[in-house]
Formats: C-alpha cells, structure tokens, sequence
C-alpha cells in the first residue's frame, strides 16, 4: 500500500477514535453535571431542614416565653395583693404600738413623781389602758402563704424524649437511569417535625435551586496602628499574585498580605499630599498590577505602583466632571478604564486608564447614595446603599432594572455596601447592615448567603468588601471587627 494512502486509512481510523472518545467524554461531563445537579439539590434540602427545625424551635420557645409571661403575671398579681394586705396589718400594728409607747411614758413619768393622791387617782385610767391592750389583736406576722413555683414535670418529660423535637428521616428510591450515570440509590426525602418535601418531587431536570455554604478558613487582622494590624478596614482587592490590598479608614493607609494573612508592607499616612490619605475607601489593581485607591476626604484617586511608590492621581474637589466630591467606590473594567462612584454628586464617573475623564451616569432621582459600581458584560452594576437596593445599568448609562428592599430575608439588604463577580459569575454583595454576604445570579436571583452577627471565626460584623482569590475562596473585609477572613466552599 502506497505511504500516503496508508497514512490517509491511518488518520481516519484515528479520526473515528477521537470521535468516539468525545462522545463518552460528553456522557461523562454530563453524569458530572447530573452528581452535581444532586449535590446541589440535596445540600439545598439540608438548608431547608435546618430551617425548618429552626422555625420549630423558635416556635417552641415562643410559646415558652408566653407561658412564662403568665407564670410571672400571676405572680406579680399574688405578691401585689398580699403586699397590700400586709402594708395595712402593718399600718395598725404602728398605730397600737405608738399607743403602747404613750402609755409606757406616762406610768414612768408619774412613777418618778411618787404622789400618793396622783398614783391612786391614775390606777382607774391605767386598768382601762391595760385592759384595751389586753384586747387588741395580735397579727401574725407568720400567716404570709406558701410561695413557690411547681414546675411541668409533663413539659420537662416531653423535651426529654428521645425523640427530642423532631426526627430526620432518610428514605431512599431508586434512582432513574436518565437522572444518573452511576448505579445506587439516592437520598430523596429528610423530614424535620411534621414536615417534609421529597427532592425528586421538585423539577430537577429543568430547574435546580444553587445553593452553596462556605466556611471560614482564615481570619487575620485586629484593631491597632502597627504593622499588620487594621483600623475600619473598607476596601479590599486581589492581584495576579493573590496578593490581598486593604484601604484603612481609619488609619489613612493601604496594607498589602499574601493569600495567608502574611502582612507585606503598608505605604501612605495622614494627609493630603502625593502618597498620603484622608479616610481612603475604594481600592483596585489595574492591568499592570499598580494600586488604584480612592483618597475620600481628598476628593481623589491615587495610583500606586505595586510597592506603594505614588505614581499619579486625579480628581480634586470641584463640580467639574474630571473632578471628584467624596469618592467611594472604585473599580476597573475589562478595557483598563476605572470607575469611580462620585458619592457626594449621586453620580458613577469613567476615566479613561491615565484618569481622563470619559462618561458619566446616575444622578439625582436615577442613585440616592451610590456605594460601588462595576462593569460585568454588558452591564454596569450599581449598589445603592440608602436604596438598599442593586440597580442595572446599559453601557450608556441607561437604567435597567433593580433588585432587594430594605429587609433581612434572602435577596433583601440592609445598607449594601461593595460588589464583586466570582468566576462562576455570582454576584456577590456585601449586606453590610445583616452582617452577611450574599450571592446572586445577575437576573438578581438569590443563589446563597453566609455569616451572620459576632466576632467569631464564619460571623461578620459590617462587612464591607469582597475580592476573590485565584483558588475561587472569596475575602472578605470587615470594618467593625478590623479584620480580613477568606470563605471557602463546601
């Protein structure tokens, strides 16, 4: 056979093989989708059993709370009356016991005088005072009544139980070949008290509800002036290096730290020269890695190189639109162009990559108190912090639509603050007033949340800003606790 036409055969046979090898590459990508379709709906079905035993115990202890409100009702009602009732055995037993007092000064007055006549005249009298003690009657000052609390044997045998609450129950069915690749059997309903919802009875094949947890798995940082440490710690971004940078409030510096809280340098100080800073907000690394950081109280932005040498800044206080009025907010699109919200116009600002100035949009009646913007796509996203809300915007600057309320439930917001996008595509939010962080679809859909009030390691006080990490763990900055913690996904 010629070369050629063997080599021809050769590469077709091999054509085929590839072929084939795709095609059972693509089953197996979809048996992935279809396990991770499962986990997801099963940790979702997790979360709702939690919720739901969370409801029943906050119902129990409502109940409890009421029960003990008419325990202490009743005996405030008791003791007020019983109060009263002694208040006025008191009040005659004063009254015969200044009488008796009288009475004992007269004898001993007229005892000292040692008359015949005036002792033999007062006998008469003092029989009669004798006689109406003799008759007063004696309060027992021991007939306050028996006063105690009996407590529900009943209720105390009933949460004893070894049923506790409630139970959970796993009953599994087999599970159709066209929802899984692998054989077995999966977890289709969990019960939590008298409630209970079976995961194959929900859509799965054409709708599945995302739902992600995270935990905390490093936390560095605390409340101080030295290096290393943080003071009102606001804005937060990520490098190519996973380098983490940090805006501080309150110490008028920005602090750089490797991916596991090693602080690097920190550069800037008070004031309001090149390189200094006045209650720096917003922070970002552009395409060559320099450090954007938006001077707040200077009405600026500043650009450092990765060192923290000062390269550049723009702005300055004025109405003019190159110029700035209390930036906060800041952010660098995919062309290198930088975004800045300028807070104190109700206005979102672009300047080109050496800080001219580009576009504007927002403004009065459009933002009440823009917070953060970034560009995703075709959109620019927009989160309002006296709104309480996240409004969407075109390319120019057109508004689109919006999402949440003031609220704590899932997709509502209390004082949101910075936004970034995961490279999954969420958006993250930092609902700073909940102490949480949550996470939605751009649609505006609710996908997760996490954290919650306190100072331990997973909760969150007044958390501010997020970055992500090139390992998709998301840093989180927190301004009431002066701390950074990274959440990784479960």
């Amino acid at each position: 056979m010629p070369l050629q036409e063997a080599t021809d055969e050769r590469k077709t046979r091999i054509r085929s093989m590839v072929k084939s090898l795709k095609d059972k590459l693509l089953e197996k990508q979809k048996e992935v989708e279809q396990f991770n379709q499962k986990s997801i709906a099963f940790q979702s079905k997790v979360t709702e059993v939690k919720s739901q035993v969370q409801s029943l115990v906050d119902q129990i202890i409502a109940i409890i709370e009421a029960r003990k409100q008419d325990v202490f009702d009743a005996v405030d009602s008791q003791a007020k009356k019983l109060l009263e009732s002694l208040s006025l055995k008191k009040d005659e037993v004063e009254k015969q016991l200044k009488i008796i007092e009288s009475a004992i000064e007269q004898t001993e007055t007229l005892l000292k005088r040692r008359f015949c006549t005036e002792i033999l005249g007062f006998s008469e009298t003092f029989d009669t005072i004798l006689q109406e003690e003799s008759t007063q009657e004696n309060r027992e000052t021991e007939c306050i009544p028996r006063f105690s609390f009996t407590k529900s044997e009943k209720l105390i045998n009933l949460l004893s139980m070894s049923e506790g609450i409630g139970k959970v129950e796993f009953v599994f069915s087999e599970t159709k070949v066209h929802q899984s690749g692998a054989k077995g059997k999966e977890s289709s309903k969990v019960v939590a008290g008298n409630e209970g919802a079976n995961v194959h009875d929900s859509p799965l094949e054409t709708q599945v509800q995302t739902r992600h947890f995270f935990r905390s798995v490093l936390s560095f940082g605390e409340k101080g002036e030295s290096v290393g440490m943080l003071h009102w710690p606001c804005g937060v971004a990520v490098n190519d290096h996973d380098e983490i940078a940090v805006t501080e409030f309150g110490n008028h510096r920005v602090s750089v730290f490797s991916s596991d809280g090693t602080h690097l340098r920190s550069f800037g100080r008070y004031g309001n020269n090149n390189g200094e800073f006045y209650c720096p907000t917003g922070i970002a690394f552009d395409s060559l890695g320099n450090i954007l950081a938006a001077d707040r109280g200077n009405h600026r932005v500043q650009v450092f190189d990765r060192n923290g040498n000062f390269l550049s800044k723009f702005g300055e206080y004025e109405s003019r639109d190159n110029q700035l009025t209390y930036p906060e907010g800041l952010s660098i699109n995919g062309n290198g162009d930088i975004i800045v919200v300028d807070q104190g116009k109700q206005l979102i600002k672009i300047f080109s990559s050496s800080g001219e100035y580009l576009c504007k949009f927002g403004g009065a009646g459009s933002l009440v108190e823009p917070c953060h913007c970034i560009q995703h796509g075709q959109y620019f996203i927009v989160s309002d912090y006296h709104d309480r809300s996240i409004k969407m915007f075109n390319l120019e600057g057109k508004f689109i639509s919006k999402f949440g309320k003031q609220g704590h439930k899932d997709g509502e917001f209390n004082k949101p603050r910075y936004l970034s996008v995961n490279k999954e595509g969420l958006l993250i939010v930092c609902d700073a007033g909940n102490a949480r962080v949550q996470l939605f679809e751009l649609s505006g859909k609710f996908v997760t949340e996490f954290g919650s009030k306190g100072s331990g390691r997973g909760k969150l006080r007044f958390p501010v800003s997020t970055a992500n990490l090139s390992d998709r763990r998301i840093v989180v900055c927190e301004m009431d606790n002066n701390r950074i913690q990274v959440f990784d996904k479960i």
